[in-house]
């Protein structure tokens, strides 16, 4: 049975992050997909809660907190940028209204000061004592311009003062704001911390106690059947290929770069010295490191599965399926075509009981089979 976790988009956060230039979301888009990401997990988180306990479930429900607690980073992350542009833009008015409100203040201080002097008396002398001559015309006609002037300038800077003081309100908001989201910043960082310290502490028991082990192992045996269960539900119909996978048996890539360190078969454990079933190869590529398909086919699954976090199913045609788990974040969805060598996601620790690998699987018509007899010798 499936986890209903729904970390692929979620996880389309960290993906963001390995997007090229010309396709980097605005802000406003990103900042909306991570807020619906948001409530998603928190409603996965709610379900996880609400099972039945299990290590394999309290894995799970690490994975969803952490994924949680990434996204709410992300929100914050993105608000703080934001506020900090602000800020730097008000600060760049307010200097800029600042300096012309200096520019005009002289000007208009002598300008009063000589209004002053005159009074309204010696202006009419000044400019209308003529008055039955032509220049006695001119005087009324300067000192009705001098009147307009003398009012545009003090709406002038009746105005820019408007400006400068909203904009220094403007600017002590988005200062405590900032300090606001500082905060945040910091307590959602914490938690993050905490999560994955709780986690940690949980694989360290599980590796270290016998019974814990076995439990662990007995939980992954159901889920190994359940993803068994999930492979054999899947459409008998083959997707259009124009290649026959089979026909380049021992020629497919390798799904991810770096050592195999768990092959296929049986393993045991180095502690416990127990037997454990192992249907696929572990590959121990470094966290955050593309997989790839190992050849066409179409995306049948892509979401979490218990026991294998999130996980990567690709069916091939003629009854050949890859299984891709443990991702860091998933980048494609079902139903999806994919071609050989195009990349399903990044190396992560989801589900994982032992940090940061690949788990990569084939299966012939439902049947794990030794993916070594079928990719290219290295």
């Amino acid at each position: 049975m499936t986890v209903p976790l729904r970390l692929a988009a979620s996880l389309a956060l960290a993906a963001t992050a390995w997007r090229t230039a010309a396709t980097e979301p605005s802000r406003t888009e990103r900042l909306s997909a991570v807020q619906s990401e948001m409530k998603r997990l928190d409603k996965e988180l709610a379900e996880l809660s609400a099972k039945e306990r299990g290590l394999l479930n309290d894995v799970a429900r690490f994975d969803t907190e952490i994924a949680l607690r990434r996204a709410q980073m992300e929100e914050v992350t993105l608000n703080l940028t934001d506020t900090e542009q602000r800020l730097a833009a008000s600060e760049q008015e307010l200097a800029a209204i600042e300096a012309e409100w200096a520019r005009r203040a002289p000007r208009l201080a002598s300008r009063l000061r000589a209004l002053y002097k005159q009074g309204p008396v010696g202006l009419f002398a000044r400019t209308v004592a003529p008055l039955g001559t032509a220049s006695g015309l001119d005087g009324i006609r300067y000192a009705s311009y001098l009147s307009r002037r003398d009012a545009a300038q003090l709406a002038a800077w009746r105005t820019l003062s408007a400006r400068l003081s909203d904009e220094r309100r403007t600017l002590e908001s988005e200062r405590t704001r900032l300090t606001t989201l500082r905060a945040e910043a910091e307590t959602r960082s914490t938690a993050l911390a905490t999560g994955r310290a709780s986690r940690a502490s949980l694989l360290s028991r599980i590796r270290g106690d016998r019974e814990q082990h076995e439990k662990a192992f007995a939980e992954l045996s159901d889920a190994a059947r359940s993803l068994g269960r999930l492979v054999d539900s899947f459409d008998d119909a083959t997707p259009h290929l124009a290649l026959d996978v089979r026909k380049f048996r021992g020629l497919l890539d390798w799904p991810a770069a770096g050592a195999v360190s768990s092959g296929f078969g049986t393993v045991i454990h180095p502690r416990f010295k127990t037997e454990v079933p192992h249907p696929g190869l572990d590959i121990d590529a470094p966290e955050g490191e593309p997989f790839r398909s190992v050849f066409d086919g179409r995306v049948a699954f892509a979401a979490a599965l218990a026991g294998y976090g999130l996980t990567a199913v690709v069916d091939h045609g003629n009854g050949i399926v890859s299984v891709y788990a443990h991702a860091g974040v998933l980048v494609v969805s079902a139903g999806q075509d994919v071609t050989r060598g195009q990349e399903l996601g990044r190396v992560g620790d989801s589900g994982s009981l032992q940090g940061p690998y690949l788990y990569f699987e084939l299966r012939d018509a439902g049947r794990p089979v030794d993916p070594a007899s079928w990719l290219r010798r290295r």
